[in-house]
């Protein structure tokens, strides 16, 4: 969270003229269903940085910040599936593609492109969501895919009917200016 925010002030040092918006609430929830087992978690920890002068974006969210149901299945995401200690984050680090006038109040439906690192694996991503302006604040909201593979995310066979093969995942974010 701290390295997110570095990159806020080098990026708001480096261009006075930018404005640089930080994530005052922000929620990560991720969901698995499946017909043995749904399993979903909550991460409101996590503070998004976001450039409105040119739409870059960075989250740097902590694994282990992840929030279950089940005190058991928070152990096994963290020690057997995402291997916290060995990866603590999941990042994402993107551009938004729209050119959007953010002094003015609307909401826009707009696309992210970027790289998505999660258990040591970079991909590139394309994310699409919408941005709401209202008096001063950014809304950020996009729903997602990730499947569990393409970040060599390794399932037990005793559990792989209880994981689904693609985890959806729902991100929500009020932006504030950060304040010099």
């Amino acid at each position: 969270m701290k390295k997110i925010l570095a990159i806020g002030l080098v990026a708001f040092s480096l261009n006075s003229f930018s404005q640089i918006y930080v994530g005052e609430k922000c929620k990560i929830s991720f969901f698995s269903e499946t017909k043995m087992e749904n399993i979903d978690a909550i991460n409101t920890v996590t503070k998004p940085v976001f450039n409105a002068k040119t739409g870059d974006f960075a989250i740097k969210a902590q694994q282990s910040a992840f929030v279950f149901k089940s005190a058991f299945m928070q152990e096994h995401y963290n020690e057997n599936y995402v291997e916290s200690e060995k990866f603590p984050y999941a990042t994402f680090k993107g551009k938004v593609k729209e050119t959007i006038d953010y002094s003015k109040d609307g909401t826009y439906n707009v696309t992210m492109v970027g790289t998505l690192d999660m258990h040591g694996v970079e991909l590139p991503r394309t994310i699409t969501g919408t941005i709401t302006i209202k008096s001063g604040t950014i809304t950020m909201d996009s729903k997602f895919d990730v499947k569990v593979a393409d970040h060599k995310i390794k399932v037990p066979s005793l559990y792989v009917e209880k994981i689904a093969e693609n985890i959806q995942v729902t991100f929500h974010t009020d932006m504030v200016v950060l304040k010099k």
